[in-house]
């Protein structure tokens, strides 16, 4: 089984884009890869375009992305990562904003 996440980032105007993780979502794996690999706006912006992602090692490994996937989801406002998170069935949502990298479990928007 896999541990489903969004990966997504705040943008200065409010907006959140955000992509689906597959594998490995877990808060143990994740937290530590993107509070030390990912801490600089643009590079968690690049890794957030770049679509979907399978899997996210450590770097320097690069990711591993879906060949082919849905866009980066644009939202309006973190409000709708509750929607997206059941949509995608994911179990954790990772999101970005000026103070850094934040974890919500699913659960916690219950």
């Amino acid at each position: 089984m896999s541990t489903r996440a969004i990966l997504a980032i705040r943008l200065p105007d409010e907006t959140i884009l955000a992509t689906y993780l597959h594998f490995d979502g877990y808060p143990d794996h994740v937290m530590p890869i993107l509070t030390s690999g990912y801490v600089d706006p643009d590079e968690a912006l690049e890794l957030i375009q770049a679509g979907e992602l399978r899997c996210l090692p450590p770097r320097p490994n690069a990711p591993e992305y879906f060949e082919t996937s849905r866009r980066t989801s644009e939202l309006t406002s973190a409000d709708e990562l509750p929607a997206l998170s059941r949509y995608l069935n994911a179990e954790h949502v990772y999101l970005m904003n000026q103070n850094g990298w934040t974890h919500l479990a699913v659960a916690d928007y219950s």
